[in-house]
């Protein structure tokens, strides 16, 4: 009977608190400024709602994860002394080692995460060249001084240094800089014209009549150039003979 009440009661004041909910929400829309409200209040919403979305995907994953017990024995015991022994072989090696096999090991580790492409990269700027970079930004919104990258690292390098996949230019840029063998450098005046071919392909003009159609955002672009880091140059020497 105690059961029995207890649905009843949850499947009459569900709708009725939605009721009171709508209710509540139209009466301030009515209010003088209470759109403004609901739309905040809709925005701190939203990101409450995905703030617990996060959470509970990450406790799912840690759920997934061996307790300290399982890995006491069997295939987690194997991993765990495989690692241990694996750092504790490192760690003798960091005892051993010259400056020359430390430098030909971090070279070595470098070379494992490049692609022919990006070794034509390297080869283009191995003579200390600057190469011109643009980065498309939309700007406005909600938030007038504000900028969202929509475009990074485009370039004519591609084409210049006769890479096999042009549209992956950007990306292999971004991953020698975050390799540490590129830096970064003020806009060229020298380069304009190649800034200017940059900024007026197809797909960049595509992507900005499409951000003031759809957004009403204005594209601005940030004109950058690159070139071999010091690393980049240390690099270049040692691997390239």
């Amino acid at each position: 009977m105690t059961e029995h009440k207890t649905k009843n009661r949850k499947t009459v004041t569900t709708p009725l608190a939605g009721r009171l909910l709508r209710q509540m929400r139209q009466a301030m829309a009515r209010a003088p400024g209470g759109d403004f409200v609901l739309s905040q209040a809709r925005s701190v919403e939203d990101v409450l709602l995905e703030d617990l979305q996060l959470r509970l995907n990450g406790a799912s994953r840690y759920q997934s994860l061996p307790s300290p017990g399982e890995t006491a024995s069997g295939y987690g015991q194997e991993r765990d002394v495989s690692l241990q022994c694996r750092f504790e072989a490192l760690s003798e090696q960091s005892l051993e080692q010259t400056p020359e096999s430390a430098q030909a090991r971090v070279y070595g580790r470098i070379i494992n995460q490049l692609v022919p492409d990006e070794v034509r990269i390297l080869t283009a700027l191995s003579d200390g060249s600057d190469i011109a970079i643009s980065h498309l930004v939309a700007r406005g919104g909600r938030f007038k001084n504000s900028d969202h990258r929509v475009m990074a690292f485009l370039s004519r390098v591609g084409n210049e240094s006769g890479v096999m996949l042009a549209d992956a230019v950007p990306h292999y840029l971004a991953h020698l800089f975050a390799l540490g063998l590129l830096d970064g450098g003020p806009e060229d005046n020298n380069q304009t014209a190649k800034y200017e071919a940059i900024e007026n392909g197809s797909e960049v003009r595509a992507a900005c009549e499409q951000m003031r159609k759809d957004s009403r955002l204005k594209p601005v672009f940030i004109r950058e150039t690159a070139h071999l880091s010091a690393f980049g140059k240390a690099f270049w020497a040692a691997c390239s003979g």
